[in-house]
């Protein structure tokens, strides 16, 4: 007779420290090869301090009394309810077990799940679990991660080549100054508000939550913000565009967020944007000593006019993932 294993699903709870660490570690060892994570995972204790101190929430699936899996997730980043990852040992029944981590995280936030957008960027191997990940109601928004490289003499040659269009009267670029903080979550407001990125993060919906974005940008959260590389597009002085620059690390600069109010749109106005902002971070690359190799950014597979400013200025496309989100139970 065939042994057959026992699963079991449930949250982490200090008794598991020791047994659990292995499976914690081989996660760690391929975020970069098999999730295309740009930062490197917290080392464990520091993980089981953050779970600890309720940073991150975790849940981890037992075989026969051993941890071989886990899921993370947070509230504390926006205001969505944000699945981090899903990681297994090995590949045998691998979706079976991500399914039982799922159900559990959904049993105990189904609460939470009336009020908050749950989103899951499902980034490298775990592509493999939209077929099953689709049948519990997520759907999917193709997102494109597109770099420049800071390090190929060629492309930093062709972007010299870029022609765009000479500002016309009463335009102009700023730097970031603080007091483009309101107008900056207006423009954003104004921009997303009836974007796909508003189906999985709500902020994208409000004055307040985008004020939240800004915020977090600005203070370093999602990275160090980066003032004199930011831009913003002005229109007789008034603040009507931007384009955000932060570094994820020391080799990798990010744009979290492009945006032009829709009335100043259509003119070519981005890719100037964009182009001042390459222009500059590269001259701050050599000038300032940094070891920046590439600059990146997220958008919408299909919007097509956002992927050919990004191609026309020289990025390339890395790797496209599925973003998913589960809407609002009620």
């Amino acid at each position: 007779m065939n042994n057959v294993l026992l699963y079991k699903v449930e949250t982490y709870n200090s008794s598991y420290y020791k047994v659990f660490s292995g499976v914690y570690n081989d996660f760690k060892s391929k975020a970069e090869s098999d999730y295309n994570f740009e930062l490197e995972p917290l080392n464990y204790d520091d993980f089981i301090k953050s779970v600890e101190q309720g940073l991150l929430n975790c849940i981890i699936l037992l075989e026969d009394g051993i941890p071989t899996g886990f899921l993370v997730y947070t509230t504390l980043i926006s205001e969505s309810l944000e699945l981090n990852i899903i990681h297994c040992l090995g590949n045998e029944n691998i979706n079976q077990k991500r399914k039982l981590l799922l159900e559990k995280f959904i049993e105990m936030n189904k609460f939470i799940m009336r009020d908050k957008v749950v989103t899951y960027p499902m980034l490298g191997i775990q592509e493999t679990f939209v077929p099953d990940i689709r049948l519990y109601g997520f759907k999917i928004v193709n997102t494109s991660v597109m770099n420049f490289n800071l390090t190929d003499s060629s492309a930093i040659k062709k972007l010299t080549e870029v022609k765009v269009r000479e500002l016309p009267k009463d335009y102009s670029i700023s730097n970031w100054k603080t007091t483009y903080y309101k107008n900056a979550a207006e423009i954003i407001l104004q921009s997303f508000s009836n974007s796909s990125d508003a189906l999985f993060d709500s902020r994208f919906t409000t004055q307040k939550g985008c004020k939240d974005i800004v915020r977090k940008i600005t203070e370093n959260i999602y990275g160090e913000f980066l003032p004199g590389i930011t831009k913003v597009l002005l229109y007789k002085k008034h603040p009507i565009g931007l384009i955000f620059a932060n570094l994820t690390n020391e080799k990798i600069a990010n744009i979290p967020i492009s945006a032009i109010v829709k009335k100043h749109r259509n003119l070519g106005l981005g890719k100037v944007l964009l182009k001042h902002l390459v222009d500059d971070l590269i001259e701050s690359n050599i000038s300032g000593g940094w070891k920046l190799k590439e600059l990146n950014v997220s958008c919408d597979f299909d919007n097509e006019p956002a992927v050919k400013m990004y191609s026309d200025i020289g990025f390339t496309q890395a790797y496209t993932y599925a973003q998913a989100y589960l809407p609002k139970s009620d």
